[in-house]
């Protein structure tokens, strides 16, 4: 069984995910916060294992919460719910190490393959949003686009397997698709996956996942 909190200030937001999760057998929605100190109480009261965390509330904003979450309890997966396509608050959301992204608007059996796949190990993302993410990783400047594209690293510093395996990653798949898609064995995953991040400078998956659409080892395509 999947645990999930649901963090947004809308009530309307709240009930509909929840019942929408209900069609999903083992999904289970345990608590729902209406702010980020809620949030953060929330978490540590109920332990979930994915929090859908909306980014922006009155009472207390979705990124300062995650960022003491992930401290905290870096077990538990973020994937953020957003309504805006380009944030600058998504950057910074990257750092803490949130699992993934999805907009508002997305399709609702897509938030519950995010579940699946963030519970899994994977990062699902909003197509649109990680076009946004890759364009600005691409024009900024910052500390941050720096760790997750060190200069003069590009796609020929990886070998065909990691190669393959960040093409997985990229896709948002978990560590066991990969597995199965590749035929090698997770732990022979999580061992490349710690070189490719060293290699390359990254500190996520997510990071990971952006350089590899940065550098083009993976093509963007839409839903």
């Amino acid at each position: 069984m999947i645990t999930v909190l649901i963090v947004d200030d809308q009530p309307v937001v709240r009930r509909g995910l929840k019942l929408f999760l209900t069609n999903y057998p083992d999904i289970s929605v345990v608590g729902e916060a209406d702010s980020g100190p809620s949030a953060i109480h929330q978490s540590n009261r109920l332990n979930p294992d994915v929090i859908l965390m909306d980014i922006r509330m009155p009472n207390g904003d979705g990124l300062s919460a995650a960022k003491v979450i992930l401290s905290d309890q870096p077990n538990q997966k973020i994937i953020i719910i957003t309504t805006f396509g380009h944030d600058d608050y998504l950057y910074s959301a990257i750092d803490f190490g949130v699992s993934g992204f999805m907009l508002k608007d997305a399709w609702p059996g897509d938030l519950a393959h995010a579940i699946y796949c963030s519970h899994n190990g994977g990062t699902p993302i909003s197509p649109s949003l990680l076009g946004s993410l890759t364009r600005e990783f691409g024009r900024r400047s910052t500390v941050a686009i720096e760790n997750a594209q060190p200069d003069g690293v590009t796609a020929n510093a990886l070998t065909s397997r990691e190669s393959e395996i960040v093409q997985c990653l990229a896709r948002g798949m978990s560590n066991e698709e990969i597995s199965n898609e590749l035929r090698i064995e997770v732990s022979t995953i999580k061992s490349h996956l710690g070189r490719i991040s060293n290699k390359i400078g990254t500190k996520s998956r997510l990071q990971t996942a952006i350089w590899a659409y940065k550098q083009g080892v993976v093509e963007f395509r839409s839903l």
